[in-house]
This record gives C-alpha cells, sequence and structure tokens, in this order.
C-alpha cells in the first residue's frame, strides 16, 4: 500500500468507542458522569479540546463525539469543584479516560485490572524520580 492509502486507513479505522447507546440508562449515566470528571479537571469550557484530542487518538468516533458534546451542554460545574491549575490532564486522568470508555464499549473492567495499573503507574514514577531526580 501506498502512502495516502495508509494516511486514508488510518483516518478511518474504528475508533474505541463508535457510539453511545440512547437505550441504556447506565451507559448514559456513565457518559454523563466521564464528562463531570473531565469538566472538574479541565473546567467545562474544555472539555471539547480533551474529546477532540480523544478523537485525533483514534479513542472515540464521529457519533460518539456528537452525543458527548450534546450531553456536555447540559452540565454545569460549580467553578469551586475544578481542580485547581486545571487546564491539562495528567497521566492517570487519560487513563481514567481509557477506563470510561472502555466501560461505555460494555467492557467489564476488574480492581485486578485497575490495581495493576496503579502498580505500573507507581513503577513508572519512581523510575522517573531516580532517573531524572523528580
Amino acid at each position: 500500500m501506498d502512502a495516502l492509502t495508509n494516511a486514508i486507513l488510518n483516518v478511518h479505522k474504528p475508533s474505541k468507542l463508535e457510539d453511545i447507546s440512547y437505550d441504556d440508562p447506565v451507559t448514559i449515566i456513565l457518559a454523563f458522569k466521564w464528562l463531570e470528571y473531565l469538566c472538574e479537571r479541565v473546567g467545562v469550557e474544555n472539555v471539547p479540546d480533551v474529546l477532540d484530542f480523544y478523537y485525533m487518538l483514534g479513542w472515540i468516533g464521529d457519533k460518539a463525539m456528537a452525543k458527548l458534546l450534546r450531553f456536555l451542554k447540559g452540565i454545569k460545574v460549580d467553578e469551586e469543584n475544578v481542580v485547581e491549575g486545571s487546564g491539562k490532564l495528567n497521566i492517570t486522568d487519560h487513563i481514567i479516560s481509557l477506563v470510561f470508555i472502555e466501560k461505555l464499549n460494555g467492557k467489564q473492567i476488574s480492581m485486578d485490572f485497575l490495581d495493576k495499573i496503579e502498580w505500573e503507574l507507581r513503577k513508572i514514577k519512581k523510575g522517573a524520580e531516580q532517573f531524572y531526580g523528580i
């Protein structure tokens, strides 16, 4: 395949979350909880940028993006609940978003899996502290 074909296929490959079902109340509640989490981390006005970033990564598709932006219009977060110095997400925030995405896809996330992620993050942080003196 040539470079143009590869580029087209990469742009149009399925995302992790293609759509959000209106038929399942649990899924809708989970979507709102994820948006609330993002709003508290970066502020409501920055959430579309975060969603666009996830779209570009291939984590969410067109339909899911449209529904999340529609849901976002109905969310108001008190400024006192927004994390100080917000505007950017850290690695843990992105991992939490990925877990929300997987749950929205109906996948079960076990506590062992979450513990393993936390353990890996601690290893990475400890390695960075030792290597970079952070």
